[in-house]
């Protein structure tokens, strides 16, 4: 089975041209050869593309991989599909490459909110941006970060929750950054990206119900984080400093208040501070974002004589800019003050 490696430079913050994310892959075998095609999608454009071959194609493309294609002598149009010499799974991450630009509509609907978690993942310092993309390379664990909700039934518990959760959380934290002059603007980005991102193995779907799985019961999502960190950055091959790998790992896992034998350690650093404050505004928020529609909602069913279902609230919303941040503002500030007293 081949595989390849390339290393293209970005342009204009999108994926390099021969890069895709496989959305689908049929092949029909009629005892001579694999008439093989393929759905690949790029920069909010899909591409079908076709080939034949001998032998059974690589059994590791998969939907969700990153693939590249290869082009014969004589590579052509054929019935609006573009004919290919093969499609070959891409192994490595590669920082080049922004994966928010591989994310097809099928994972997530909200462009808006899309563009925004593409937008902070440009703003990363290039060892985080090489971190990142080895965390995330593997497409089915990506997906589920993309898709999946950030709680079972509390907050941003819908469809692409977590995403929209975590993409907040960077924002609220990037606002609140001037606060805290010796805060790293990376560290605070990648671990408002990064903080429930180890819920993609904390929930899966069972008889159309979200539950924990056994490592989300035993383990949790901090643990889970730290694993993948830790992995990726024995993966890529530009170091990251100790004191900002320090500083990202203290900040996903420090607590409010704990003794200290417990072996955790309560927030000491700014982005630690800037995660906790907006880790809870944004999920405070989305609780009473909903408490009201459902208010608004019952109340117009109410009138019209119709029921409301108890699920509404589990439906996907659209993510918006956060309101309360002025407030939020005053309070750090306020408490900032109070500590240098």
């Amino acid at each position: 089975m081949s595989t390849a490696h390339i290393v293209t430079k970005q342009t204009n913050n999108s994926a390099p041209i021969n890069v895709y994310r496989l959305v689908a892959l049929h092949c029909r075998h009629d005892g001579k050869e694999y008439s093989n095609s393929a759905l690949l999608y790029r920069d909010g454009k899909t591409s079908e593309v076709e080939w034949t071959s001998k032998a059974l194609p690589d059994t590791r493309l998969k939907p969700g991989a990153i693939v590249s294609q290869r082009f014969g002598r004589l590579a052509a149009a054929t019935g609006g599909n573009i004919k290919i010499s093969r499609l070959v799974l891409l192994e490595r991450p590669e920082t080049a490459i922004n994966l928010f630009d591989l994310v097809p509509e099928s994972w997530v609907a909200n462009r808006d909110l899309l563009e925004r978690a593409s937008e902070l993942w440009t703003h990363l310092p290039y060892y985080f941006q090489a971190m990142f993309n080895a965390i995330f390379w593997c497409g089915d664990r990506f997906k589920r970060y993309c898709v999946g909700q950030s709680s079972i039934r509390n907050h941003h518990a819908f469809t692409n929750g977590n995403l929209e959760h975590s993409v907040e959380v960077a924002e609220i934290m990037l606002s609140l950054l001037p606060l805290y002059p010796d805060g790293n603007r990376g560290v605070t980005i990648m671990a408002g990206l990064l903080h429930d991102a180890g819920k993609a193995d904390e929930y899966f779907e069972r008889y159309g119900d979200t539950v924990l799985s056994h490592r989300g019961r035993l383990l949790g999502h901090k643990v889970t984080i730290i694993e993948w960190i830790a992995i990726a950055r024995e993966k890529i091959r530009v170091g990251v400093p100790d004191a900002i790998y320090i500083s990202l790992v203290h900040a996903l896992t420090a607590v409010g208040s704990t003794a200290a034998y417990s072996g955790m350690r309560e927030a000491k650093t700014p982005e630690a501070r800037l995660l906790s404050h907006a880790d809870r505004l944004s999920g405070t928020a989305r609780l009473v974002s909903v408490e009201a529609e459902t208010s608004r909602s019952s109340v117009s069913a109410w009138q019209r004589g119709e029921g409301i279902s108890a699920n509404d609230h589990r439906e996907r919303r659209p993510a918006q800019r956060f309101p309360g941040m002025e407030e939020l503002s005053r309070l750090i500030r306020s408490g900032k003050q109070n500590a240098t007293m």
